[in-house]
């Protein structure tokens, strides 16, 4: 009976000079005693049926997700999408969207992901790609950390690896530099006798930085995080003639209450009304408001308290199995800014103020986000202003989106800035570091009928 035959696996782990064999030095996992563990070359022994059993397992197993996913789409009566790669000329762009379409459309990446995240979460404190795990029950975004911690955003090696890495990808070069597009917003505006105030919310880890980490846990004051670049930017805004405006403390102290929520990336509610009513005191030095004539339902605004429970939404970006228990909801209070007949705050587009927001303004006024309505940024500077406010917001992209939807409605001669005469545009601070500061034509808004600057909302 002949043995079962091996199969030979020569592994080189090194190279170099072989050194002279010193009989009886060493261990006995000395190299010396191996003429060929000296030169860096390991035998390892696998017999051809345990082999042939590991490749066929691996084929097997890769050729299961695909052959499921034919399976399900059938049994459910969709139409599969793997014949979607032969329906597409072979590009750069039609491979990436095929790959981006398959991820979404995957029943084994649905099963799958969510319990091992869970698995990884529960037992490790491990994120992902978007979300970091704090001490505590701590969650943040990993995009504002990396624009606290990361290098300058106005350094021009950044800026121009920033660009060549979008090139390299087949994609446009954008726009990574934040100041051009801040000027030219500035310039524009400043045609029409309009202040601009640019308010960048400080992120979640600067703000909470030893719920993240731990350092500094027994320090009573500590010094608020920044990103390099942030005082030249400050002085290069301000050196244009454009307010910045900066609600973080000179300091942080042990004592304080959060300023952001637990699991989102938002503030509470409680630190936005504060932030509204400095806001607020900003603009009136700042701009030259008319008396808010004929504004008798703004002066009677009142904020009423009402409980909202909700996990936040980096326990959305984690992706964790539906029921989860790790992340227990929060429960907090909201102002909601009512009129003296209960009616619920809404904006309005003739009014003198124009706050240009991200999720940050509709946190606590838009629907779906689970946080409240009519609580939000817009209805507590109205209501600290004593005045009504109109507000143009859009959840994402704070460095464009806002900015483009105005300029769309001054493209089709909606005039959004008549009247007005102070423009806060707001977004989170990350955006300096990671958005896409697109420029926008701003011929429509300079052309608009004059005169219409001074003129007080109704």
């Amino acid at each position: 009976m002949q043995p079962p035959s091996k199969v030979k696996v020569k592994t080189a782990v090194g190279s170099g000079s072989t050194p002279a064999h010193t009989p009886g030095h060493g261990g006995p996992t000395d190299p010396s005693h191996d003429e060929n563990l000296r030169r860096g070359i390991i035998h390892t022994e696998i017999s051809r049926g345990t082999a042939i059993g590991i490749v066929s397992f691996f084929l097997v197993l890769i050729a299961a997700v695909p052959i499921g996913q034919a399976v399900m789409e059938k049994a459910r009566g969709e139409e599969t999408m793997l014949l979607d790669i032969f329906s597409r000329a072979p590009t750069r762009e039609n491979l990436k969207a095929f790959e981006d379409d398959l991820d979404k459309a995957s029943y084994a990446k649905d099963f799958v992901q969510p319990r091992m995240q869970a698995l990884l979460t529960g037992l490790g404190r491990v994120g992902n790609k978007k979300a970091v795990v704090g001490r505590q029950g701590w969650l943040y975004y990993k995009p504002g950390i990396t624009y606290v911690g990361g290098p300058g955003f106005l350094e021009p090696d950044i800026i121009a690896m920033k660009i060549k890495a979008a090139l390299d990808e087949g994609e446009p070069a954008g726009h990574p530099d934040p100041r051009p597009a801040i000027f030219a917003f500035a310039d524009a505006l400043a045609k029409r006798d309009i202040k601009l105030i640019l308010f960048p919310v400080p992120d979640k880890a600067m703000l909470q930085p030893v719920q993240l980490h731990g350092r500094g846990a027994r320090a009573s004051v500590l010094d608020v995080p920044r990103n390099p670049s942030w005082p030249a930017f400050v002085a290069e805004m301000r050196g244009h003639g454009v307010t910045v405006f900066d609600p973080a403390p000179a300091a942080l102290r042990q004592d304080e209450a959060p300023r952001f929520l637990l699991q989102d990336t938002h503030w509470t509610p409680e630190w936005m009304d504060a932030v509204a009513r400095q806001l607020a005191g900003l603009i009136a030095r700042t701009a030259a408001l008319a008396p808010a004539a004929g504004q008798t339902r703004a002066t009677t605004r009142k904020a009423v308290p009402l409980p909202v429970t909700r996990v936040g939404d980096v326990v959305d970006m984690l992706k964790l199995p539906d029921g989860q228990t790790i992340f227990a909801p929060q429960a907090i209070t909201v102002g909601q800014v009512q009129d003296a007949g209960g009616a619920p705050w809404e904006p309005n587009p003739k009014a003198d103020v124009l706050l240009l927001g991200d999720s940050f303004t509709n946190v606590f006024s838009l629907d779906s986000m689970g946080w409240g309505t009519s609580a939000g940024l817009g209805a507590h500077l109205s209501l600290a202003l004593a005045r009504d406010v109109d507000v143009i917001a859009q959840n994402d992209s704070g460095a464009f989106a806002t900015r483009q939807a105005l300029a769309r409605e001054l493209g089709s001669g909606e005039d959004r800035l008549a009247g007005k005469r102070v423009v806060v545009w707001e977004f989170a601070s990350r955006e300096l570091a990671v958005g896409d500061w697109k420029p926008i034509d701003w011929s429509a808004a300079t052309v608009a009928t004059t005169g219409t600057g001074a003129s007080g909302a109704h």
